[in-house]
């Protein structure tokens, strides 16, 4: 049995390695309040670009997040509100083509934003 789990764990770590290797993720900025809220609050939203395929990754339950990108003369690109009930990652395929992006996360704990370019 100990030598099944050695090679699972470098399966597993190896899955999430490449994973983290062939995209790139997007800095964001701005606030994330914990002001007004009653609860625990949830951790901000991060978001990787590889290609054409944004990535939104959700470490705690969120509900109506609005997620906006919008190309370098203001054109919404993607816009959707998205609730989850569970910690998981959504990926979209962008309309887009090359060029400098802005993302924004708009919630009632904050407004981030982050720039990244599809190449």
């Amino acid at each position: 049995m100990k030598k099944l789990i050695s090679p699972l764990i470098l399966i597993v770590c190896g899955i999430f390695y490449t994973q983290l290797a062939f995209c790139d993720t997007i800095p964001i900025k701005g606030e994330w309040s914990e002001q007004d809220f009653r609860s625990v609050v949830p951790a901000p939203p991060t978001a990787s670009i590889e290609g054409k395929v944004l990535t939104i990754n959700f470490v705690n339950p969120l509900a109506d997040l609005i997620v906006k990108v919008t190309d370098k003369t203001g054109k919404v690109v993607y816009e959707e509100c998205i609730s989850v009930s569970a910690p998981q990652s959504k990926s979209v395929i962008l309309n887009a083509d090359n060029g400098d992006y802005t993302l924004s996360f708009t919630h009632e704990l904050g407004y981030l934003t982050g720039e990244f370019a599809i190449k």
